[in-house]
């Protein structure tokens, strides 16, 4: 239970990051208090035996010179002190080690540096302890001479070991009072409206439609407010959506059946309008064309919206097809209906023969006749009987991509058409179009891998280039 707490709770985590912090900086401030303390430890033996050298000479009895030799040697490790005055040595108290291979270092407290060398006090830390210090030191008073003691390694050893115990509990005793009030003070500010957050966000992926629990945020003007701010916004909305794509959802729904039953219904009136048309009297005829006319924009539009409703559901069927024959095809399917004689149009398949893309056969077919569709659409419109009405469509291979350009030489799109060229239910073309013949032609382009674009549009004619994933 404890390891799941250190290691999935973000507070957890908090508090163990801020003791290893702080006994961080403690380590860091360690070498420095280390030789600090190594040199007063030195600096005061040197005076304590000073003051115990004019405490001897101040007592004129043998037994109280030994005790006071024996409690100083006791209480500092000290082995010998002796006084150096006008050249000469005098040893008051203690003797020099009995040891011939006893090895001594010279320290001289005279020259003591303000902030001692690190490698004296690492040194002696990790040291064996062998060995002893020579410790000269300045005179307690102007008259008595230099004083010089003698302590083994050792004695400096443990003394920095236990200041070391006694640094390390209490750096701990810091670290963790200071990240417990640490972890208390975020866990009221940061951890607890997070953990809040956390469940309000699971609670909404439960349940977007839910709203038990859904409180306010708070007044709070930092990161943590704005976060709570942000969510609440974000529920409103997703809800927002989620109601209005129900809506739309039933509407399309409805719009598809009234689409499906008013196809059928107009294409009753189609046959009937047919039969009209053919009248031997002309103003019945001429009467039964528009008719026709108005009708097949009516099945138009309702097979554009079924197209589109039904776009999205189609399964992909990806083969290998030869673009050019396919082209030939749909031109062959579409531009008859456009008139024969003056009026008719050129049609130009600059396609290699060989060439061969990976697509769905279907889909390709319905973006190609959509844009013939309204190439032929645009060259009808063209008043002038000597106009060149021509499409042409040629083809490019770019990193194994297949870039086909259908070309017409028709007026252009107007201005307006071009803000909402691929977008639903925008008509670019003004004829009783629905607008949703390109909007399906690149989603059905998009959906094989490929695209379709606006090459360019201007009075001289418009191109589209149709991307496909070469076979």
């Amino acid at each position: 239970m404890i390891d799941g707490f250190f290691s999935r709770r973000l507070s957890g985590k908090l508090l163990l990051m801020t003791i290893g912090f702080v006994m961080l900086a403690e380590l860091v401030l360690f070498l420095p208090s280390a030789t600090l303390f190594r040199q007063t430890y030195l600096t005061e033996r040197a005076q304590q035996a000073g003051h115990l050298a004019l405490a001897l000479d101040g007592v004129p009895d043998y037994e109280g010179s030994a005790m006071l030799s024996q409690k100083f040697m006791e209480d500092t490790d000290v082995i010998m002190v002796a006084i150096k005055r006008e050249g000469m040595t005098q040893l008051l108290l203690g003797m020099p080690p009995s040891d011939p291979d006893a090895t001594f270092e010279a320290v001289d407290l005279r020259d003591a540096r303000r902030l001692p060398l690190f490698r004296y006090a690492v040194g002696d830390f990790f040291s064996d302890g062998e060995g002893y210090y020579r410790v000269i030191s300045d005179p307690i008073m102007d008259d008595q001479g230099l004083i010089e003691i003698v302590l083994s390694k050792a004695s400096v050893k443990t003394a920095l070991r236990d200041f070391f115990e006694r640094i390390f509990w209490l750096s701990l005793a810091i670290a963790v009072i200071t990240g417990t009030l640490i972890y208390l003070a975020l866990a009221a500010m940061i951890v607890r409206p997070i953990q809040k957050l956390a469940s309000g966000l699971a609670d909404f992926r439960e349940d977007p439609d839910k709203r038990r629990g859904n409180l306010k945020p708070s007044a709070r003007r930092d990161e943590i407010g704005q976060l709570e701010r942000e969510f609440f916004d974000m529920k409103q909305g997703v809800r927002a959506s989620f109601r209005q794509r129900e809506r739309l959802a039933s509407l399309g729904m409805a719009v598809a059946k009234i689409n499906h039953d008013l196809r059928n219904v107009l294409t009753s009136a189609q046959l009937v309008s047919d039969r009209i048309a053919m009248d031997k009297d002309e103003r019945i005829a001429g009467m039964g064309e528009r008719l026709v006319r108005a009708v097949d924009r009516g099945v138009r539009l309702c097979t554009d919206v079924l197209n589109y409703s039904n776009a999205k559901d189609e399964q992909l069927e990806l083969e290998e097809v030869r673009i050019a024959l396919l082209v030939g095809e749909i031109a062959g399917d579409v531009l008859g209906q456009f008139g024969r004689g003056p009026t008719a149009i050129n049609f130009i398949n600059k396609i290699p023969s060989e060439l061969s893309v990976r697509v769905d056969a279907d889909h390709t077919y319905r973006i190609i006749h959509n844009l013939f569709r309204n190439a032929g659409q645009a060259l009808q419109s063209m008043n002038a009987v000597d106009a060149k009405r021509q499409i042409t469509v040629s083809s490019d291979v770019e990193a194994g991509q297949v870039k086909l350009r259908i070309t017409d030489t028709g007026p252009g799109l107007p201005k307006r058409a071009l803000d909402n060229l691929f977008k639903a239910f925008a008509s670019s073309s003004g004829h009783g179009s629905t607008g949703l013949g390109l909007t399906i032609s690149k989603d059905l382009a998009t959906d094989q891998g490929g695209d379709l674009e606006l090459g360019y549009t201007g009075e001289t004619g418009t191109e589209f280039v149709l991307t496909l994933p070469k076979g």
